[in-house]
């Protein structure tokens, strides 16, 4: 797309003579042609940062740019180093898609020379438009070859990634991690059509910084998933965080959302594999849901003994994995269970655990045997440990503190 918007671009400033430009609804630059005339300070910062600066976007909306329909001149603002321009609004098929853009310091354009602008801007528009039926087929394809890719079937997985990676969809660099988003609603309501929307525009923008062929992207029914390759998360390892902050914002940030989770999985190998990190991430999503430490941005690699807990139905932990000595311990006294619980995290180390809930050692050992007196086990014995340290965690993964 942008070779064909450059040529309309450079065609319409050989004609007119002067700099042309084309902007998307954001005023994020897409095409740009040689300085032919007097430049000012705003169309010198738009070059150099491919967007206009904010004082300068604040500037643009006062203009309300998305009633007109055809050209418009705009005035200088001395202040922002602006000088007078005609804007065109890029449109086809009454689908708006950007602005043209020409410098017109004297106010010297024609009607002539701004029915060639219109004209420019018309054609600018059908490519922006066959651009937007592209990628949308191409989204359709790639969505259903990432839901085979994360298919059960290990034989459809290999014909999806095979065909992902001959259809030049994605980019092979070794190893690939999934990245989940999940929307957390207040009440009961869960994720509609208009949320998956907006998810799916939280991805795109996600993926478009991850450049051509580095992701892979789907929206399921209540959460979207990122694959991409373990050595692109490496080089940009905010991106988690910017999903979740986008995500909100697309989400609209409204009181049905109490936040957005985002988990990444642990790397797979081949691209065929990714279902492995993939379900590692939702692991990791159930265990932020309930136990709040580790939210909002929680990775496979760091739940620890939560990592194997999780990856089993929580019903089956819940019958099998709380100890009898667990549940006299939740029963007696909240203050033992988080005093037990700190201190098999921290090994058995009394000092630390005295540090971390701001008492005495006296304290701690105090309240140790008052634990092994509870739960009728011997913490000395690393068998009783073990038990005791699983079931308090499993106690957390259920829900029960």
């Amino acid at each position: 797309m942008l070779e064909e918007l450059q040529r309309v671009v450079d065609t319409l400033a050989h004609r007119l003579g002067r700099a042309v430009a084309v902007d998307d609804l954001d005023f994020r630059l897409l095409a740009y042609s040689a300085h032919l005339d007097e430049g000012d300070e705003w169309r010198a910062r738009v070059i150099l940062n491919r967007e206009a600066p904010p004082e300068a976007l604040a500037w643009l909306r006062r203009q309300r740019l998305g009633r007109e329909t055809g050209p418009v001149r705009l005035p200088a603002d001395d202040d922002l180093g602006i000088l007078p321009r005609v804007v065109v609004p890029v449109v086809y098929q009454d689908v708006r898609f950007g602005y043209l853009w020409l410098l017109d310091a004297e106010g010297s354009l024609t009607e002539e020379q701004l029915g060639l602008a219109s004209e420019a801007a018309a054609d600018a528009g059908a490519v922006c438009f066959r651009e937007r039926v592209v990628s949308h087929l191409r989204a359709a394809r790639e969505g259903e070859l990432v839901r085979d890719l994360l298919s059960e079937d290990e034989r459809v997985r290999g014909m999806a990634s095979a065909r992902l990676v001959e259809g030049g969809l994605f980019a092979l660099r070794g190893d690939v991690t999934v990245v989940v988003a999940r929307p957390l609603p207040v009440g009961t309501e869960g994720v509609d059509e208009d949320d998956r929307m907006a998810l799916q525009a939280a991805l795109n923008a996600a993926s478009a910084r991850l450049g051509d062929r580095g992701s892979l992207r789907l929206v399921r029914p209540d959460h979207a998933v990122l694959v991409m390759s373990s050595a692109t998360l490496r080089r940009s390892p905010e991106l988690p965080e910017t999903l979740r902050t986008t995500s909100l914002e697309r989400l609209g940030r409204s009181a049905k959302w109490r936040d957005v989770h985002v988990a990444t999985g642990s790397p797979a190998r081949r691209l065929d594999e990714a279902v492995t990190s993939y379900g590692q991430a939702l692991d990791a999503l159930r265990v932020a849901e309930v136990v709040p430490s580790f939210a909002p941005l929680v990775a496979h690699d760091a739940l620890g003994i939560y990592a194997l807990l999780a990856g089993h139905p929580f019903d089956q932990l819940g019958s099998h994995g709380v100890h009898p000595a667990v549940r006299r311990l939740l029963e007696a006294d909240r203050e033992l269970f988080t005093t037990a619980e700190l201190y098999l995290d921290k090994a058995g180390d009394a000092r630390a655990t005295a540090v971390g809930l701001g008492l005495h050692r006296a304290s701690v050992y105090h309240r140790v045997r008052r634990i092994e007196d509870v739960t009728e086990l011997d913490l000395s014995d690393g068998q009783h440990r073990l038990l005791l340290h699983l079931g308090i965690k499993v106690s957390r993964l259920l829900g029960l503190v």
